[in-house]
């Protein structure tokens, strides 16, 4: 839904930099005892404010994502009536042409058998064009979501001085302290409840 920043394993564990002053000297000097390397090197955490956000819940669980799904769902069973119609319509023809099989001259059943393939195909098409159209009419309405979930996320990561938030699918554990999706949630179905899905091919 959104492309969030990647972070690696070492900023996930706290980032932790290793500063081993002598070790480009290493080669030139002669080797230092186990504890002369210990006190050589200094480990210096740092701290990087992030927090993590689970999509898919709010994806699941959304308002205006539920709202979308209600609209396409709708759409799309009134497609399938349709569908369905020019199905039996054909079913309809196959019958008549098996029984025209044996009284039509064999040129005329070809040509009534050609008609009845290529409206095959049409129907074909049609159910096609009808997915392709579902498909827009929600990519359009979910980008409005989109929009707004990325505002809500710009406005916290301001208010709350964060440098990086990552999908909470990307850690192996983070503290319930860090994670932003209730919030976002709570912004996200305050601010945009519904959103009006366009009529598929329209």
């Amino acid at each position: 839904m959104i492309n969030l920043f990647k972070i690696s394993l070492a900023v996930l564990l706290g980032v932790l930099v290793f500063v081993s002053p002598a070790s480009a000297q290493q080669k030139k000097q002669p080797a230092k005892s186990e504890s002369s390397k210990q006190a050589g090197n200094q480990v210096i955490p740092i701290k990087i404010p992030f927090a993590v956000l689970d999509v898919q819940k709010i994806l699941r669980n959304a308002k205006a994502v539920k709202n979308i799904r209600e609209q396409i769902t709708t759409y799309g069973t009134n497609f399938e009536k349709e569908i369905e119609k020019e199905r039996g319509k054909l079913r309809e023809a196959n019958q008549e042409l098996s029984r025209q099989r044996t009284i039509l001259a064999p040129e005329a059943f070809a040509e009534k058998r050609r008609e009845f393939e290529k409206r095959v195909v049409e129907v074909q098409r049609m159910v096609q064009q009808r997915q392709r159209d579902l498909e827009i009419s929600r990519n359009t309405a979910m980008a409005v979501v989109n929009k707004s979930y990325i505002e809500i996320i710009s406005k916290i990561s301001n208010e709350q001085n964060l440098a990086i938030i990552i999908r909470k699918a990307q850690t192996a554990y983070a503290a319930p302290t860090l994670d932003l999706t209730n919030d976002v949630l709570a912004r996200l179905d305050k601010n945009l409840p519904t959103v009006k899905v366009a009529k598929p091919g329209k």
